[in-house]
């Protein structure tokens, strides 16, 4: 099994068995699914029977060709009418009774492509030994649940707290003009499910802000069932609760919602922007509100998308989201996003207007990024950081599916590996630009996923190469505690060298870093500095010289560094995610 690995790198959870394409192994996972009576599929016109769809369906091509249309159509039709007669509900979910086998039949008649694949995989984790069963029934509610709406002060307190520690992670919501007395209740329910980890609830001093959070998560849930903006924008905050701040049994939610998402941003125009004709007005407030609806649109897909890399990027789940999709230009500067009032933002598109070109569509950016044939401090306009997160996780996916591809086939591309690490260097100065204004929150959290690519672009991440999908953060976490990069590899001299001063710069944010939660860290941006520390801590120990030395760990003490870990993320213990953490360092100990 071993000896296959590595040119099977995709692994089904329930048997082991590896495969050489991801497709294979969705087909696979079907079989997992039925139960003894329902693994054949029989064939209409024949005695003939299948294990799966695909099968049968190339044997009604081959032997009934005649009836193969007429049988294609009828299938069709019954899908979607299945799909359309679920979606009258509303509840993207299944009856607790149901098996695990009725929920893959619904993945399996969804017309949308895309949702497939992210639905096996939470099938996949449910089936995994000793995963709860299929009681987690997407989107029910307890009962005494069904009419709870947050008060009055604690929506109030929730969304400041929403706008104090979480927005700038998320960038969509415009806070000068947000009315939560406007805006759907399941939205602000997602939004409380985030605020809630950073806060107590106002209204019951005794209870803990983690346990509002988790009601709003589950009231949000069930009432999410719109075809629009705000529902994709709740279907992304509850995905992070659930994936980043739940975490557990609670993460199959998130894949399950991620995937809803995904389509229903398709479904929506989301990847198109929507257009401002400024000769239809001569209101300025007009204009800005126009504006401010453009950009919340434009940031919406931007967050969707980074999302989406991010669970390619942590669980090695394949992405759903190609960047030719995403039609839109870059995102504006942030002091035109957060300008708050009309003669403030006008004021500051003039000043940025004089001698800058027109706005550039990230496709290409992108582009330019990877040709670098003019010089982009003068030839890109100025555009928020947070956008350079986009272009660093696209060339950071790049460089994952060459190194999946090398790992299947044996041979290296370095050329493309040197012409990608090229055009990292030429974004470095967009991803934290010296000039103000730049809210710390917002660039640290670009500036930490571009120094996370530089070190993914140096070592190929184990579980990722040998084709270790996951279901969860938790089980990301273990994995990365257990499955390192090997020493002899991390620790040659150039190797070592190259990845230092990116290695140091997550060593000294965590020194530096007294009060995560006060100063708004984004979860993700824990788990790249725990990952990175583990790097720290293999050169360490195995004699690097100066591995630690910028946090004052000496070489070779490779207990101090641990103990040093257990400080610094100790202060992230208020939320699960740092709890996590700390369990894998007493592991490492």
């Amino acid at each position: 099994m071993s000896a296959r690995g590595p040119f099977q790198p995709f692994q089904c959870l329930v048997c082991q068995s590896r495969f050489t394409r991801h497709e294979n192994l969705k087909r696979h996972a079907l079989l997992h699914s039925r139960s003894e009576g329902e693994a054949l599929l029989p064939c209409e016109l024949c005695q003939a029977t299948f294990s799966r769809p695909d099968l049968r369906n190339r044997h009604m091509k081959r032997k009934h060709p005649d009836n193969h249309d007429r049988h294609r159509k009828r299938v069709e039709v019954d899908s979607v009418t299945e799909c359309s007669d679920e979606s009258v509900s509303k509840t993207h979910g299944l009856h607790p009774d149901e098996s695990i086998s009725a929920l893959m039949q619904q993945a399996m008649s969804e017309p949308r492509v895309d949702r497939i694949g992210q639905d096996v995989m939470d099938l996949q984790a449910l089936l995994k030994p000793g995963h709860p069963s299929p009681g987690f029934t997407s989107f029910s509610l307890c009962d005494n649940d069904d009419d709870w709406s947050p008060s009055t002060a604690q929506i109030a307190r929730g969304c400041e707290l929403f706008f104090a520690h979480v927005s700038h992670f998320v960038p969509f919501l415009h806070q000068p003009t947000f009315d939560s007395n406007q805006a759907p209740l399941y939205l602000l329910l997602s939004m409380l499910s985030l605020a809630y980890q950073y806060g107590d609830d106002p209204e019951n001093p005794d209870e803990s802000g983690a346990d509002l959070s988790k009601r709003c998560f589950h009231r949000a849930r069930a009432l999410t069932n719109d075809e629009d903006i705000s529902a994709v924008q709740s279907y992304l905050l509850l995905q992070i609760c659930a994936m980043m701040y739940l975490c557990g049994q609670d993460s199959s939610h998130g894949l399950k919602m991620h995937s809803a998402m995904i389509s229903l941003a398709r479904s929506t125009g989301l990847m198109h922007p929507t257009t401002i004709e400024p000769s239809t007005t001569q209101d300025l407030d007009t204009l800005w509100h126009s504006f401010i609806q453009a950009e919340s649109h434009k940031r919406t897909l931007f967050a969707v998308h980074q999302i989406d890399a991010l669970w390619y990027q942590f669980l090695s789940i394949p992405r759903s989201i190609s960047h030719l999709e995403i039609k839109h230009d870059l995102p504006c500067p942030r002091d035109h996003w957060t300008a708050s009032s009309p003669a403030e933002w006008a004021h500051r598109q003039l000043i940025q207007k004089q001698g800058q070109g027109p706005a550039m569509q990230y496709a290409d950016a992108v582009r330019a990024f990877l040709s670098q044939d003019s010089d982009l401090s003068t030839s890109l306009p100025p555009f928020d950081p947070y956008g350079a997160i986009n272009i660093t996780q696209f060339l950071i996916s790049s460089a994952r599916e060459i190194s999946g591809w090398s790992t299947m086939t044996g041979m290296l591309s370095i050329d493309r590996f040197g012409a990608l690490r090229s055009s990292l260097v030429a974004l470095s100065p967009f991803v934290s630009p010296t000039s103000p204004p730049t809210s710390t929150e917002n660039s640290t959290l670009s500036t930490a996923s571009w120094q996370t690519a530089m070190i993914e672009l140096q070592i190929w991440s184990p579980s990722h190469t040998s084709g270790i999908v996951e279901a969860s953060i938790d089980a990301v976490l273990s994995q990365s505690t257990y499955l390192s990069p090997s020493p002899s590899i991390l620790c040659e001299d150039l190797t070592a060298k190259a990845i230092q001063p990116h290695i140091d710069w997550f060593l000294r944010y965590l020194e530096e870093t007294l009060d995560p939660r006060g100063q708004g860290e984004a979860p993700w941006v824990a788990l790249y500095a725990y990952k990175a520390f583990l790097i720290a801590w293999l050169l360490v120990r195995g004699g690097v010289s100066g591995a630690m030395g910028v946090v004052g760990v000496g070489d070779g003490d490779g207990v101090g560094a641990v103990e040093w870990a257990r400080r610094v993320f100790a202060r992230r213990r208020g939320l699960v995610l740092g709890r996590l953490i700390g369990e894998c360092l007493d592991r490492l100990s």
